[in-house]
């Protein structure tokens, strides 16, 4: 019997139960009493960023191509005798695997066979198989899915922002890398970084649904219990020095397309801290974008019935320890309007004061839609991993949106919103 440090949200009642296992792996289990649907998420804390990293066993400074991260996941869910996809459907089941700056995931749900899913995604996950020549396939269809992005208007916009925003930080580099970058790849260096990333003191399994944490735990250590892993290994990543200032203020491409797309977007040098103070800072600007650009906002409406903006429209903010940015996107007959009065709407609401009722309004319109998410096991499962692998927990979004103050919000969006931060992509027709 393994034993679990539980978390637990008053708010929410909810509870996460957490373990680590003897082979290193963390275990995080959320209960959901009732709920027929389960997930599964087996992840490394790996991602796209991480192209240059040094092993402290060995010393060596280690530069791999862009893009192996992504190439690792779409090996381990092929296997020589073809997708695990399939495999999971025999048990009636979905699966999925996704990479992102920071992580790699391999994700199942289901509603019966839960164990059977869980043993296979454990297994797979754990067991790689790269050869020269199953590589060499592999580059083929990965080289089809860049090419898929290049020709994706929406896609262009976005990476053609991060990259005008970005001069050396890999977020600015396309999570899927690039034709020539992939070509360099093999199976040698495939193995290198797995046998880096992929150790089980680097990796967690989160488990959501009907089923006892004590349960999952002694199951996964069953699964992986017999395995030789060796010494968990100290690595660094290293990331080159960003510089303060943007790297272009404005980007063009033409594509085929019927209306102009607009993506534009403030850098944030305000990194380098994760936990509470980073989840604070997220919720701020959640908020804050919330009351002021919000679906139900004066400015929003304002553009909508100007004609500078449509459904397409919609704004995030992602931050790391080692990067940050807020973003705005969508279809545009006027894209440089959309963006000057946007930027302008934004500034002269945090320079005259933003009104206190409308401030509340968006509070309790952002606390709905938190409380309302974790009914959803998809949100969940999705959600957890990102939180939890920058020490944040999805457990606290609501309480501290409850005590987040107007004061708090303004002062985080005169610091972020600064027009010399400001990156501008635009795709326009032909």
């Amino acid at each position: 019997m393994h034993s679990m440090e539980i978390a637990r949200s008053e708010l929410l009642k909810e509870e996460v139960a957490t373990t680590r296992l003897d082979c290193g792996l963390e275990v995080c289990v959320q209960r959901k009493r009732g709920y027929a649907r389960k997930y599964g998420v087996f992840a490394t804390r790996y991602g796209s960023l991480d192209t240059k990293f040094r092993r402290a066993d060995t010393g060596e400074v280690v530069d791999v191509p862009d893009g192996l991260a992504h190439f690792l996941e779409h090996k381990l869910f092929e296997e020589e005798s073809g997708s695990i996809d399939d495999v999971f459907a025999e048990l009636g089941a979905y699966s999925n695997a996704f990479t992102d700056y920071t992580m790699t995931g391999y994700l199942f749900s289901c509603v019966d066979n839960f164990w059977p899913c869980l043993d296979t995604l454990l297994d797979f996950v754990m067991r790689p198989h790269f050869t020269e020549e199953n590589v060499e396939k592999e580059k083929g269809i990965i080289e089809q899915e860049i090419k898929r992005n290049e020709d994706s208007p929406g896609w262009q916009a976005t990476y053609r922002m991060l990259k005008a925003m970005y001069k050396r930080f890999p977020v600015r580099v396309e999570v899927a890398g690039t034709v020539d970058s992939i070509r360099s790849i093999d199976a040698d260096i495939l193995y290198r970084c797995y046998n880096t990333f992929y150790h089980p003191s680097n990796m967690t399994l989160f488990v959501v649904g009907d089923v006892a944490p004590d349960e999952v735990a002694e199951r996964t250590s069953e699964a992986l219990g017999n395995r030789d892993y060796g010494p968990a290994p100290a690595v660094e990543c290293l990331y080159p020095q960003e510089p303060r200032e943007v790297g272009a203020r404005r980007v063009e491409r033409r594509m085929p397309v019927s209306e102009p797309l607009v993506c534009f977007g403030f850098k944030d040098n305000d990194v380098g801290y994760e936990g509470t103070r980073l989840l604070r800072k997220t919720v701020c600007m959640e908020m804050l974008l919330y009351t002021l650009i919000g679906r139900s906002s004066e400015l929003y409406n304002e553009l909508y019935e100007a004609g500078l903006l449509d459904h397409t429209f919609d704004w995030n903010f992602d931050c790391d320890k080692d990067y940050s940015f807020a973003v705005f996107e969508g279809k545009s007959s006027s894209p440089d309007a959309l963006v000057d009065r946007v930027c302008r709407g934004i500034s002269d609401s945090l320079a005259g004061g933003i009104d206190r009722e409308l401030f509340e309004r968006a509070r309790r319109s952002f606390i709905g839609s938190a409380l309302r998410a974790f009914n959803s096991l998809e949100f969940i499962a999705y959600n957890f991993l990102d939180y939890h692998f920058r020490t944040m927990r999805l457990l606290d979004r609501v309480g501290v949106a409850e005590n987040i103050s107007l004061g708090e919000v303004i002062d985080l969006g005169k610091r972020l919103f600064d027009p010399e931060m400001l990156a501008v992509s635009v795709v326009n027709p032909l």
